[in-house]
């Protein structure tokens, strides 16, 4: 629910930023008038903490030895009770601090698009070449040990961190240089393990370039491999061998393995993975959508209910009549405290949410749908999970996932909801600059539902007059008026809480 701006705290606010500004002026004055300036041993100095996380000793019986891990844990994680995907860095020694911070500042200010995620460091000792490499050279007498680290990672690594925290269905492999060639080796040993990959300036090169010959091959031999790549490379040229990779995947890339490649002609071989970082997790996460299943808890389910008849993974589509796709088309309010709409369309249900993607529910019995395995796996970031939506009651849903109950929905007492036509939809869309000088609105559309978004929220707009919206925020309902210029061209917008006018906005642009 949006709170009216208290005017008083406002201007108590300004004052005390002006008083602080004018005594800064006067110290400056009174410094600069009697011509001292201090030297740092007359200012007491205090040591600046970057605390991005912890490190330990992990014994691993695979490689007979203790081996440095460290963990960042999101902000928040003690607080609550959500679970997190992992992003595993090797050669933590290097990519540990900046991963966490790039996480910390892209999960921070994308409004919550982007997930917060717990990272853990491999700490990689002096012989690289040893440890992340999958074949031994002859030439150099060196490599062969990726099987090794793979298998620690696989089965006490991930293992250890799953018992110990609260991780999501959802794991990412990055590293750098030659342990970027691990990660392309991890890639093609079991895709499966990972959902996304990291390889900043992989060495391509390593070992006569076998690497992109087993890249070849595996492509051919995989065309239905579901991940996301990201790949880059600074200003090293074709001897790296990443551009042979770029030409690989561009020739054998499956339609389902979502893969970018990125060139930093500016960078070096030492700085790509620090620019990679950034820019490879925008690619991976930038369509993140908040978790369907699999995030927290069942305290707050709204029934108890143990359906006898989900839980299969044959799934097939039915004809249902409109009379029951129109009683369960409505508004429902989750266990998670989340805002999901149902929608008819044609034969079907489209399901949408706050953070949440547009998918299709299909009519597998009168009270039963479900999701396509690969709206689950592109729209959801889940692997081998069966997703269905029941019906226990007309204004009651339970949603499961591989036979468990994850959450409930029950449906929302709302005004009555009129349908616009695509062209009266366009006319809202645009940008929308608020009185108090705040951050913009942006009204979007998207099929035939409006979307305001701001930097603090994302809501799904309702039509319930030809110009007049409400939304639900925080599980409370406001409403929008949009008013016509003399040209009726919407010109503002009126933000209205509890019938009270709280707020306007002006439209600067389409």
């Amino acid at each position: 629910m949006m709170i009216k701006p208290d005017k008083s705290i406002k201007m108590k606010e300004k004052y005390r930023r002006t008083f602080i500004l004018l005594c800064a002026v006067s110290i400056l004055s009174i410094t600069f008038a009697s011509g001292q300036i201090l030297s740092i041993d007359q200012i007491k100095t205090e040591p600046v903490t970057v605390n991005t996380g912890f490190s330990f000793k992990l014994h691993s019986t695979v490689l007979n030895e203790d081996r440095t891990i460290m963990i960042s844990l999101p902000d928040g994680y003690d607080g609550n009770t959500k679970k997190y995907p992992v992003l595993y860095m090797l050669d933590g020694q290097w990519g540990f601090n900046p991963t966490s911070q790039a996480l910390g500042w892209l999960s921070y200010s994308y409004a919550e698009t982007f997930p917060q995620t717990i990272v853990v460091g491999i700490h990689t000792p002096d012989k690289r070449e040893d440890n992340l490499t999958p074949t031994h050279n002859i030439e150099s007498n060196l490599g062969g040990g990726a099987d090794r680290l793979y298998q620690f990672i696989k089965e006490e690594l991930i293992p250890f961190i799953d018992k110990n925290y609260r991780t999501y269905n959802y794991r990412v492999l990055g590293g750098g240089s030659i342990a970027g060639v691990f990660v392309m080796h991890a890639f093609m040993t079991d895709p499966q393990l990972f959902n996304d990959y990291l390889a900043f300036s992989p060495s391509m090169w390593w070992d006569n370039g076998i690497m992109l010959n087993r890249t070849k091959d595996f492509l051919l031999k995989n065309p239905n491999i579901q991940n996301r790549l990201f790949f880059c490379v600074a200003n090293e040229g074709p001897g790296m061998g990443v551009d042979s990779l770029a030409e690989i995947l561009k020739k054998y890339s499956p339609k389902e393995l979502i893969w970018k490649f990125d060139k930093y002609p500016e960078e070096t071989h030492a700085t790509s993975s620090y620019k990679g970082i950034w820019n490879g997790l925008k690619f991976l996460f930038t369509d993140w959508n908040y978790p369907l299943v699999d995030f927290g808890t069942e305290e707050n389910l709204f029934s108890q209910h143990d359906s006898i008849i989900h839980g299969t993974n044959t799934h097939e589509i039915i004809n249902l009549p409109d009379t029951i796709l129109d009683r369960y088309s409505d508004f429902y309010l989750d266990s998670y405290g989340r805002i999901l709409t149902l929608t008819k369309t044609d034969r079907a249900l489209l399901f949408s949410g706050y953070q949440q993607p547009t998918v299709t529910l299909y009519p597998e019995a009168e009270n039963r749908f479900f999701i396509h395995d690969t709206d689950v796996q592109n729209k959801f970031f889940l692997k081998g999970f069966d997703i269905q939506f029941e019906f226990i009651r007309d204004d009651l849903l339970v949603v499961t996932a591989n036979k468990k109950i994850e959450y409930t929905a029950k449906k929302l007492k709302h005004p009555p909801v009129i349908k616009l036509s695509d062209d009266a939809l366009d006319g809202f869309v645009g940008t929308y600059m608020p009185n108090d000088k705040t951050d913009n609105f942006r009204v979007t559309r998207e099929g035939n539902i409006l979307k305001l978004s701001r930097e603090v929220f994302i809501a799904n707009l309702y039509p319930i007059t030809e110009n007049r919206f409400f939304a639900f925020i925080e599980e409370s309902s406001a409403e929008f008026e949009f008013i016509n210029d003399e040209s009726n061209n919407v010109a503002k917008m009126n933000i209205y809480d509890s019938g009270e006018q709280i707020l306007d906005a002006k439209k600067i642009e389409k």
